[in-house]
């Protein structure tokens, strides 16, 4: 599996509520959004080998 390098952009208060999360687990705020990308990926795939009502093409 490869890994690449991306930039998200959050909100003032998404990035405040990772924070916190993060603080709690005794993570970086970075891994639980590099944790969140990759379930949402897994998410994508999924549907895509069940099959959607509309095609996903990556931009």
């Amino acid at each position: 599996m490869r890994k690449v390098r991306v930039w998200a952009e959050l909100s003032e208060e998404a990035f405040h509520a990772y924070e916190g999360e993060a603080r709690r687990r005794g993570v970086e705020v970075e891994t639980l959004v590099e944790q969140t990308v990759n379930c949402l990926l897994q998410e994508l795939e999924r549907e895509e080998k069940e099959g959607t009502d509309y095609p996903i093409i990556p931009s």
